[in-house]
């Protein structure tokens, strides 16, 4: 996440009034991504195009040419920023980016930007992917100031009319602040995180994170070899680290070469041609029937509502359900919203009326699997257990690509005791690696490295939650975890080294 505080223009016009009339939704798929645009969007195609060019870039820079897992990171382009700002319970941003237990997903307004000197949707989306990116092909224990440049150096990119792309502009919103003003001071930038900054050291450190990244990237003198070496002793393990030691003058030095590269008159900046760029194809289609009128009810039950706000999402979708009896996506998803709520016999006898008007719903079939597994708990009856089984197994043919039914399968041996098998494993090990951005199936994947005795392992798989630029439970709960796990890792080279026999994994 990032400063997304728009100026105060922009926020005026974000805070108006939302009109009550359902607009028609359109969908562009792509490689990569699915993007829903409230109201007929001629302009759609070309986002979509642009959304596939910047991740063509990213795999370009960083060297990924491994095929993306997984389904594609959806985006929502709703009309207006207030129904953004509503929907994240927070009326200073302009757009964010989460996931589900399924998806990965950004929401943006489709708005235009008040100007130059402020942030666009597109801004906020490729800083969101870049982050997305990085945590799918190299998490690591980066510091805060780089996990946020790197996302700052890859937000600003140009799409000039010949149909190339260009990045390493300067960020226009940042300039005031490295200008005008003076950047933050990379004595504080390596020691803490972006955490609890005010408007203003928010937006300097940003801006300096993203002029040191630049610099890291341009260099031609010896900053970049730097620069590199501490990056990569930290993203391995080195333990120690300090970071005077790595730079000629130490910080002083680092800092006085920054604030000379701001001060140059232009900074280089780097293009891809039409040429070298394959996105392949891009489909444009309307969302019809319930879909359609579900969107913003799905994108509520999905971005992790307050428990009191559940029942109001469940009568929501109960309504449009109620139109559309033949949909099973309604019901899908009505049954997930119920499960949610607590009605579990709600939820099993919609998701069985999901299932039986579209067999292969994965949705609904996981729902159904949630509420027998429940069930077989109580009871630990075989043949609830075994329905149970059956629903997961259903769920993951429908859908080979979903996380959910995989993480489900691993739920289910551990729910019924004894050794895990490896298929259990397997089965987590492929959810965590279709959506490695979801927190929750990082921590599972962790614990059952620990619990097989692979401590230091475990202990890796937390980084890039530990070391997260922003504060949270979730972060300090890793910090712990990571601690008990390195802990356990020493015992255990302790007792090898001693003679003693390792743990069984």
């Amino acid at each position: 996440m990032r400063f997304w505080v728009k100026a105060l223009a922009g926020f005026g016009l974000a805070m108006a009034s939302m009109g009550t009339a359902k607009a028609a939704w359109w969908q562009a798929q792509t490689q990569h991504f699915t993007v829903y645009s409230e109201g007929r969007d001629e302009t759609l195609r070309g986002f979509a195009e642009r959304l596939e060019k910047f991740d063509f870039l990213l795999r370009r820079l960083t060297g990924v040419d491994s095929p993306e897992k997984g389904s594609p990171v959806k985006v929502y382009l709703l009309s207006s920023e207030a129904k953004v700002q509503k929907l994240a319970r927070n009326s200073r941003i302009a757009g964010f980016y989460t996931t589900s237990d399924r998806n990965a997903f950004a929401v943006l307004s489709r708005e235009k930007k008040v100007s130059k000197f402020d942030f666009g949707a597109e801004e906020v989306l490729f800083h969101e992917y870049a982050h997305h990116f990085m945590l799918h092909h190299f998490p690591a224990a980066y510091p805060a100031w780089y996990v946020e440049g790197f996302a700052e150096f890859f937000s600003v990119v140009k799409f000039p009319q010949d149909g190339a792309i260009e990045y390493g502009h300067i960020p226009l919103a940042r300039l005031p602040g490295l200008k005008l003003g003076t950047p933050y001071p990379v004595q504080n930038l390596f020691a803490r995180d972006a955490n609890g900054l005010s408007i203003r050291d928010g937006d300097r450190y940003y801006g300096t994170a993203w002029l040191l990244t630049h610099l890291y990237q341009y260099d031609k003198t010896g900053r970049r070899e730097e620069i590199k070496r501490y990056l990569n002793d930290l993203a391995t393990g080195v333990p120690n680290v300090q970071p005077d030691t790595y730079f000629a003058g130490g910080l002083a030095g680092l800092e006085k070469a920054l604030n000379a590269y701001i001060r140059r008159s232009s900074l280089p900046y780097n293009k891809l041609t039409v040429k070298e760029m394959n996105i392949g194809t891009v489909s444009v289609t309307p969302i019809d029937g319930a879909q359609a009128l579900l969107v913003e009810d799905e994108l509520s039950l999905i971005n992790h509502p307050p428990t009191d706000a559940i029942p109001g999402i469940v009568m929501a979708i109960r309504t449009t359900a109620a139109k559309y009896p033949d949909s099973a996506y309604a019901l899908a998803l009505l049954a997930e919203a119920e499960w949610d709520a607590d009605q579990a016999d709600a939820a099993l006898a919609d998701a069985d009326r999901a299932i039986a008007i579209d067999p292969k719903s994965s949705r609904a079939y996981a729902i159904r699997a949630e509420a027998l597994l429940a069930r077989a708990q109580d009871s630990d009856k075989d043949e609830d257990w075994k329905a149970a089984l059956t629903s997961i197994v259903r769920a993951n043919r429908a859908d080979t690509e979903d996380p959910v039914p995989l993480a489900l399968f691993y739920r289910y041996h551990a729910m019924r005791g004894g050794k895990m098998p490896d298929i259990g494993y397997d089965g987590l090990y492929k959810a965590f690696s279709l959506l490695p951005q979801n927190p929750n199936y990082r921590f599972q994947i962790a614990q059952a490295m620990a619990y097989r005795g692979n401590y230091a392992a475990a202990s890796t798989m937390l980084d890039p939650i530990a070391f997260s630029p922003h504060g949270s439970d979730m972060r300090q709960a890793a910090v712990k975890m990571k601690a008990d796990y390195d802990a356990q890792a020493a015992e255990k080279k302790a007792g090898a080294q001693a003679g003693n026999p390792a743990p069984a994994s």
